[in-house]
């Protein structure tokens, strides 16, 4: 049986939500930028209600969910997963220590080794630092 095609797009939206709500809160900027990743990983669009939905969803324990998620997730999609809540963790131009914390607990979730989730970082800020310039 094949998967839904925006079965990625999903998991990907839960560690958005799940990094920009560790700070006890999902602001405006944060929103945007979840909706405009979604967007490009699914080709389809999300409401701020939708996200909010995701988001009181996601308040139990999404880190047994990406364990689990781990054994049938292709490598591309838990990177995908790291990089858009990477990108979402920076959103409101502030790194909260609970933000960084989840990152990595996800990550290790995932069972991205700790160098390869550096690895997806760095590239991740090298790419954003030629986006800006």
């Amino acid at each position: 049986m094949n998967k839904p095609e925006t079965d990625g797009a999903d998991w990907i939206l839960k560690a958005m939500v799940a990094v920009a709500g560790s700070d006890g809160q999902i602001d405006e900027s944060e929103t945007d930028l979840i909706q405009q990743v979604y967007l490009d990983q699914s080709g389809r669009t999300l409401t701020a209600d939708e996200v909010s939905r995701t988001a009181e969803a996601a308040k139990g324990d999404l880190i047994a969910e990406f364990a689990a998620a781990a054994k049938v997730l292709d490598q591309n999609t838990k990177e995908e997963m790291i990089r858009a809540a990477y990108l979402v963790l920076l959103a409101d131009d502030r790194i909260a220590g609970e933000e960084r914390k989840k990152l990595k607990d996800i990550a290790a979730a995932l069972q991205i080794p700790e160098i390869h989730f550096g690895a997806i970082l760095e590239d991740l800020a090298l790419w954003l630092a030629k986006a800006r310039s």
